[in-house]
């Protein structure tokens, strides 16, 4: 389902559901022709991203930050790269975009993570951390069930299959086992394979690093304790941007998926620089 990504990929169910409304409406030849549904899609969230962005910054800084954040995505290069391609990147950042919308909402947070984690798999790191708001122990419940939920609505169709776990083992076996054992030319983690010369083997080092973004990414279910609005964007973006750090099969169309929480830790004025204040709320 993308015009780019000659190396195919693999991706989490809700990347496959997405498709459906421009599926329903174009339908699909079966062969590699136009791809209207596709194009349909990605424009759709790019649009979703950028209506969200306009949100987020009303909410947090008023009409003038709405505009200069929904600005911000449409200008930057790698958002347009991904949006050129027809890729399936934005789906992601879209729907944290709108859970972060939804911060003060625990249900909505975890429906938010499992939407985006069940998209791409880096997301699901950030569950620590969307966990608590304002606290790391407040709402904590009521977060992974709005989690659970959407998980086993995503995961829907495994419950077709004579044997859900045969079925839960082989998308097991063909997304994640498979991305963790993937090669690939795009990151300096797998040049070493490439014969290219004076290059160690730094394979050894990207599992160290893989294993310190796990352990940080899990202590930030309690750490900090407080958590502004600041600091749920800044800590979002360190996250995914750590996560792509030590991604071995990287690519640049990867980059809009941390750019909105850059973008709100840098250039936003959101509660919790000084004083910490939480988010106003909702509505």
């Amino acid at each position: 389902c993308e015009n780019a990504n000659p190396l195919g990929d693999t991706y989490g169910p809700v990347s496959y559901l997405a498709y459906l409304p421009g599926y329903a409406i174009f339908g699909w030849s079966g062969q590699w022709d136009s791809l209207r549904a596709v194009h349909l899609t990605s424009i759709l969230f790019d649009l979703l991203a950028i209506v969200g962005l306009a949100l987020v910054g009303r909410r947090f800084g008023g009409p003038r930050l709405g505009a200069a954040l929904a600005f911000a995505w449409v200008v930057w290069p790698f958002t347009q790269y991904a949006s050129n391609s027809n890729t399936n990147d934005a789906i992601m950042p879209a729907l944290l975009i709108w859970g972060f919308l939804a911060l003060t909402s625990p249900i909505g947070r975890g429906a938010a993570v499992a939407l985006s984690g069940w998209t791409k798999f880096a997301s699901l790191l950030l569950l620590p951390l969307w966990l608590g708001y304002p606290e790391a122990r407040r709402g904590r419940s009521l977060a992974i069930l709005g989690f659970a939920l959407t998980t086993v609505l995503v995961f829907f169709v495994l419950f077709l299959e004579p044997s859900p776990w045969h079925a839960a083992r082989v998308f097991y076996d063909r997304t994640i086992a498979y991305q963790i054992g993937r090669d690939s030319p795009f990151s300096l983690w797998d040049w070493r394979q490439y014969h290219a010369k004076g290059l160690p083997d730094l394979h050894l080092v990207q599992r160290v690093l893989q294993v310190l973004l796990v352990v940080g990414a899990l202590a930030l279910a309690w750490v900090p304790k407080r958590r502004s609005p600041l600091r749920m964007a800044a800590l979002t973006a360190a996250v995914l941007v750590g996560f792509e750090l030590v991604l071995t099969h990287w690519f640049y169309l990867y980059l809009p998926w941390f750019f909105p929480f850059v973008a709100l830790a840098l250039i936003a004025p959101l509660p919790g620089g000084d004083d910490e204040a939480p988010a106003p709320a909702a509505g």
